[in-house]
């Protein structure tokens, strides 16, 4: 998809997201879906299905990693299981892309990671390839080490265009969910969490 829904797009695409993630726990959990406001477009554990079946629709669509469950370790961030209260969790639509490939995708806003972070599949996608001899960092999870490398990735949040540094995980464990961390994206964005109204409001910060 080569461009962002409205904001107001956004939110109903969202809301959808928050009615339903019991039921895409329950049915699609450890698969990529492309959905909209109307519902589900496709799902596959293949990524590239997904995106054909969806892309072959006609619709517009963004792309959402479902977890295997809402109390997993997603990556990088410790999460534990505790009795939910108010279930929800801060995702937005941001659409990534690396020279000519785009994907608009739901990613989970996370305060506590430094960096953004995307699946490897994901990064095959959008045309990231390993140079040669190219050595990959490791970090300690609570699952044991990952291995990724760092990349520049151009993001679109409310149509505000920006480039920032990206971890694509180099381990295709499947598991991993898209997170937007605060590297570049919380200097370009005061972010507001209204956990109430199940919504997240990003103010643009305007540029000196």
């Amino acid at each position: 998809m080569d461009t962002t829904h409205s904001q107001e797009e956004t939110q109903e695409i969202l809301t959808w997201l928050n009615r339903n993630r019991r039921m895409l726990l329950d049915f699609y959990k450890n698969q990529y879906i492309a959905y909209n406001a109307n519902g589900i477009i496709a799902h596959s554990e293949n990524l590239r299905e997904a995106l054909d079946i969806a892309e072959a629709s006609g619709q517009r669509f963004v792309i959402y990693f479902v977890p295997r469950s809402t109390g997993s370790v997603k990556i990088l961030p410790i999460r534990f299981r505790a009795l939910v209260r108010h279930d929800w969790e801060p995702n937005y639509e941001v659409r990534l892309q690396h020279g000519d490939k785009v994907m608009n995708a739901v990613m989970l806003v996370d305060s506590g990671a430094e960096l953004s972070l995307i699946p490897f599949k994901i990064g095959e996608e959008l045309g990231y390839s390993l140079a040669d001899s190219e050595s990959k960092l490791v970090a300690e999870t609570i699952g044991g080490n990952v291995e990724y490398v760092m990349r520049d990735i151009q993001m679109t949040i409310n149509e505000k265009q920006f480039v920032a540094p990206v971890a694509w995980l180099q381990t295709d464990a499947g598991a991993a969910q898209l997170l937007l961390g605060r590297e570049i994206v919380f200097d370009k964005f005061n972010i507001e969490f209204r956990q109430s109204e199940e919504k997240i409001i990003f103010h643009a910060v305007e540029a000196p």
